[in-house]
């Protein structure tokens, strides 16, 4: 009926639009209450067979899922310490091209990088991570890589000048990149990668 998609549109507005969802199992929906559902943002899940229902429905979720998890990926920051290997220092600006090696968590194309002992000296992020001549996304404790860090705020930050090799540089992390790493990544973290983010959680004064 017209009047439960109306009620259940209610979801969109709470930030639930998977809830905005109605399941018809075997009984008739009218072109007009799919009319006012589209206009509402409601989707309306039909079948005969419940388990084809079901179904539907695990395919809209894991869909809604992997979006989130995409949008995610823009705010949520892994943890990371790593350390400048200074025999492999390739291009000291614009960008800085280095050999590091990762000491704790795991290293990913996209991290902001800073030197919480220079003030939070914001160095900029990491726009490659290489190994062996191959270019992968990640790189995790223990590994040696060469990196591009790109700081567009601050083109003229240089290797040797403003940061060296005895600077450790950290992920920065905030109260909304540990949000995301909870809810969209859980399973790609570790038990000492979560003692990580204790520990930069400090480093950070995040609360």
């Amino acid at each position: 009926h017209k009047r439960d998609v109306t009620k259940i549109s209610i979801m969109n507005e709470k930030g639930c639009p998977e809830y905005a969802t109605i399941l018809a199992f075997d009984v008739p929906v009218t072109k007009e209450t799919r009319e006012h559902a589209e206009e509402v943002n409601v989707r309306i899940f039909t079948a005969d067979i419940i388990y084809h229902l079901f179904d539907q429905f695990t395919r809209f979720m894991e869909n809604l899922n992997e979006k989130r998890r995409e949008d995610a990926a823009a705010i949520a920051v892994f943890p990371s310490i790593i350390k400048i290997l200074p025999q492999h220092v390739f291009n000291t600006k614009d960008p800085i091209i280095v050999g590091v090696e990762v000491v704790e968590g795991i290293l990913k194309v996209g991290t902001p990088l800073c030197v919480p002992a220079l003030d939070g000296l914001n160095v900029g992020i990491v726009t490659s991570i290489e190994q062996n001549g191959k270019e992968q996304e990640t790189a995790r404790k223990g590994a040696s890589v060469a990196i591009k860090i790109v700081n567009e705020n601050n083109p003229t930050i240089t290797y040797g000048r403003q940061f060296d090799a005895s600077n450790s540089l950290y992920s920065t992390l905030s109260r909304a990149s540990i949000d995301a790493l909870k809810l969209h990544f859980k399973e790609k973290l570790e038990n000492e990668d979560w003692r990580l983010v204790v520990k930069l959680k400090k480093v950070f004064n995040i609360i």
